[in-house]
């Protein structure tokens, strides 16, 4: 079985959705599925977390007729080549112009969703967003053979704008393998971050510094944090605008007169396991989180989390004992690191059932068994809807 997935951007720099669709083609490789991927761009020529075996093609859908007669040329070659095409995004013009050609030549399509269509990504752009849906979108999730939520959350909260046909799945993403691997070398953080302080407790904000992330928010909290805890210290790893990025640099440097907060940039492969298994607890407070790749990279590691209420694995992270529930303003993130970094014990055991609910829903061969199933699905069901 041969699997075509089709990303806007094949950029990590872009965010989360690349990452999550490496991931799980990784798992599929390795669950003897072939993927392929076509997007628009890509970092390098090899690609950073992505098996080799795994190809890239791009195909440019753009304003510019002729590059847009070259990029659907190769896009309908790349559909023609597999036997499910998987879409991940819906307001992107390469997926829906590979849903319409997948519906030309009979080619069952899924579309991942992404959390496109929660209520705050909704809010965003709103009027374009209906229009888009009402135009195109609409036909998009009508014809397709599944629709994949990452989440029950996701799947009740878009269910309001669903067409009734396609089959509903929900699976969660898969993170890289490497992460689960019981790394004792506790240390090794030095050789990538030499300049990190030693002392406890490190905090860990891994992510784009992006306004719905709600970093000034974790920044606000952290004066009171480290009159309780002289050692605390945040690592802010990731990139981002850079007007946006010199603001909160600004803003750190404004609430705390010691250099408590150390900006590494965007961390990728041994360096970010490293970083991560580092660290005393994940505290990203945003403001939404369709599933939360970055937590559960750090669950996998055995790091506990914050838990604020647009966290999409949230409800799973608490009733696993493996998170601290806060709000999102600066006085209810601060609480909620006092009482976790006040009780070590809890600390420790928070992380321990983090890692066993990783292993058990996350790890890349139950994850690939569950795709598999709703591929084989697709298939038997006859191929795609002609127009």
């Amino acid at each position: 079985m041969k699997i075509g997935h089709v990303i806007q951007s094949g950029s990590l720099a872009e965010g989360g959705p690349t990452a999550s669709t490496f991931a799980m083609c990784n798992a599929l490789g390795w669950a003897g599925c072939e993927c392929a991927i076509v997007c628009q761009k890509k970092d390098t020529e090899v690609q950073t977390g992505l098996d080799d075996q795994i190809t890239i093609r791009l195909a440019h859908i753009g304003r510019n007729p002729f590059n847009r007669r070259e990029g659907i040329r190769t896009l309908r070659e790349f559909i023609n080549e597999v036997n499910i095409v998987h879409l991940h995004g819906l307001w992107d013009p390469l997926p829906c112009a590979a849903a319409n050609i997948a519906r030309r030549v009979g080619k069952p399509y899924i579309v991942s969703l992404h959390g496109m269509l929660l209520e705050r990504s909704i809010a965003h752009h709103r009027l374009r967003k209906q229009l888009f849906l009402a135009v195109a979108g609409n036909s998009v999730l009508r014809n397709a053979t599944a629709l994949h939520f990452t989440t029950q959350t996701e799947m009740e909260q878009a269910d309001p704008l669903l067409p009734a046909e396609p089959e509903r799945a929900v699976i969660p993403l898969t993170i890289d393998r490497s992460l689960f691997v019981d790394d004792k070398s506790a240390n090794r953080w030095r050789e990538s971050f030499p300049l990190l302080p030693e002392t406890w407790p490190r905090l860990l904000f891994l992510s784009r510094i992006h306004p719905v992330k709600n970093l000034p928010s974790l920044l606000g909290a952290l004066p009171q944090l480290v009159r309780e805890f002289p050692g605390l210290h945040l690592v802010v790893a990731g990139g981002g605008e850079a007007s946006y990025v010199r603001r909160m640099h600004e803003l750190a440097g404004m609430l705390l007169k010691e250099k408590r907060v150390i900006f590494v940039g965007p961390v990728s492969g041994a360096a970010k396991a490293c970083l991560i298994r580092s660290s005393t607890i994940m505290t990203i407070p945003s403001f939404h989180e369709n599933f939360g790749m970055a937590i559960a990279e750090g669950l996998a590691c055995g790091v506990p989390a914050l838990v604020t209420p647009g966290l999409g694995i949230g409800e799973e992270i608490l009733a696993e004992g493996a998170g601290f529930s806060c709000g999102e303003d600066e006085n209810s993130v601060s609480a909620s690191l006092l009482g976790a970094l006040g009780n070590r014990e809890r600390l420790e055991l928070a992380g321990m059932n983090g890692r066993r609910w990783a292993q058990r829903e996350l790890e890349a061969s139950v994850v690939a068994k569950k795709f598999l199933a709703v591929y084989e699905s697709a298939l038997a069901s006859g191929g795609g809807k002609p127009m």
